[in-house]
């Protein structure tokens, strides 16, 4: 429903109190496409519902720029659970974000944490925006790698890394595991020595679930940790205030579309507000044309 528009979005939210944001561990998982993600989340919820935990799982595709869908395919290798009712899974596109997380996965975390669903797994493909997204919407943040991907110095650099809170080094059954195993401790003992939190390496094999008991041990651990040291709650506010201005960004952006961006008579408008050439001062006057706006709309609802 989240999905389907901004105002019904917010007509359900607003129906949410603080008394429903019940507690929920929000656990992203990040990484490059093709290293067993999916796989891997799989063998994940298993482990969470031996634990008699409910899961909810989000799995974020990119939409096409140009057609709008997505390829909305890690439902269907996680099909296995769609019979137990304590695991809700749902396949979502980007909905036209520039990369990162939509707001309709926003929304739909919040619902999760209504329903009472006690882990909430973010899943997202690719590196960059995605992943500094997936950071500031989860509590702890698993980077999935595997061996074999070129450089792995390299890859490191240009990888999710500093978001990391725990490493999963998936299909750890490949040649060349250990010598990845090695460039990766001697990267955490680098970045992360003087952290309070030291990122654990856990090798696992999402095909048949070798590392798994000890990847979820670990991310339970690292939820402790944020508790023990009040870090979860820094995080929290920091991913509230994130969202915040994300959205006041889309709507001061959807107030420009709806001002100038289907009016024929644009530049028209915009010489009109301003009367010179010059760019700078045509956009203040815009700004504060869009002020007025803001002031008069507010001012009729209340």
């Amino acid at each position: 429903m989240c999905e389907e528009s901004e105002d019904k979005a917010r007509r359900i939210i607003d129906m949410l109190d603080v008394d429903t944001q019940r507690r929920a561990h929000i656990v992203g998982f990040a990484g490059a496409p093709g290293i067993g993600k999916s796989t891997l989340i799989n063998r994940v919820i298993e482990e969470y519902r031996r634990r008699d935990l409910g899961v909810g799982v989000l799995a974020v595709d990119p939409t096409s720029p140009y057609t709008g869908g997505a390829v909305l395919g890690d439902r269907s290798r996680m099909n296995r659970h769609s019979v137990d009712p304590k695991v809700y899974i749902r396949s979502m596109g980007t909905r036209g974000q520039l990369g990162g997380l939509s707001r309709a996965t926003r929304d739909a975390i919040r619902l999760l944490r209504a329903y009472g669903k006690d882990v909430i797994i973010v899943e997202t493909t690719g590196t960059g925006q995605n992943e500094v997204d997936v950071a500031r919407v989860s509590h702890t943040v698993v980077v999935v790698m595997m061996p074999n991907l070129g450089d792995t110095v390299q890859f490191i650099e240009a990888g999710p890394v500093e978001v990391a809170d725990v490493f999963a080094l998936n299909k750890a059954d490949l040649v060349g595991a250990d010598a990845t195993m090695a460039e990766l401790r001697s990267m955490v003992q680098l970045r992360f020595a003087s952290n309070s939190w030291v990122p654990p390496i856990v090798k696992t094999i999402g095909t048949t679930g070798e590392g798994v008991k000890e990847l979820v041990e670990w991310i339970e651990k690292h939820y402790k940790y944020l508790v023990e040291t009040g870090e979860l709650r820094q995080r929290e506010r920091r991913a509230y205030l994130y969202e915040v201005v994300d959205l006041t960004k889309h709507r001061l952006s959807t107030l420009v579309d709806s001002e100038i961006g289907s009016d024929s008579h644009a530049l028209e408008k915009i010489d009109f507000l301003d009367g010179s050439a010059n760019p700078y001062k045509a956009s203040d006057n815009f700004v504060k044309h869009l002020i007025e706006r803001i002031s008069g709309h507010t001012q009729q609802k209340l």
